[in-house]
């Protein structure tokens, strides 16, 4: 049986002038990322670090991954609906700035940001399955996105949607199993102090 030790990216900076469709963490970010990797995650028997390819899953998982000596894997699967955006919104920016498209966003952020959202949930599940029936590691710290996880966690707990419940920045989200069938949750969205 594996575990998944599912990790929300810290607080990007969101409009850095340079990224703005794939911003870095925001210092406040970075603080969260470094917290996350020496208060919580160093305890963990953690084998294999895997990330999406966006910028502030990588930037979240690099402080855990110089601590423990472990490469970061990137695995495209694993990143949010929002990665061919060309500027990063958070749902609270899209919620002030469109607030007449508020529950079409809630309803289905995929759709919202022009992506098929039976495509993108087939993807997410078709790279948790892989990273649980791939013999390496029994610990994995998977640095991913708000929708990916909660991808994951409505699969696993059998919940026909992804609005009823959110993730904060750098929380901790454990599933265990040995194939996407039987994935449980043990805990949702534990936070760092």
């Amino acid at each position: 049986m594996k575990q998944l030790l599912l990790v929300r990216h810290g607080l990007p900076d969101e409009g850095h002038a340079l990224q703005p469709g794939d911003p870095p963490l925001h210092a406040k970010g970075h603080a969260q990322a470094r917290t996350l990797a020496l208060r919580r995650l160093a305890f963990e028997p953690i084998d294999r670090i895997v990330c999406s390819p966006q910028q502030r899953a990588l930037d979240t998982a690099a402080p855990l991954a110089r601590l423990l000596g472990l490469e970061i894997e990137v695995i495209d699967g694993l990143a949010e609906c929002d990665r061919h955006t060309s500027r990063y919104r958070s749902p609270d920016t899209i919620r002030r700035e469109e607030p007449h498209r508020w529950a079409e966003f809630l309803a289905s952020p995929p759709r919202f940001l022009g992506i098929d959202p039976d495509a993108f949930r087939q993807t997410v599940l078709d790279t948790f399955a892989a990273l649980l029936a791939d013999a390496r590691g029994s610990t994995i710290a998977v640095f991913s996105h708000g929708m990916p996880i909660k991808t994951l966690v409505a699969h696993a707990m059998r919940m026909p949607g992804t609005d009823t419940f959110s993730l904060d920045h750098c929380s901790v989200t454990r599933v265990v199993g040995a194939s996407l069938d039987d994935a449980r949750v043990r805990t949702l969205n534990e936070s760092t102090p």
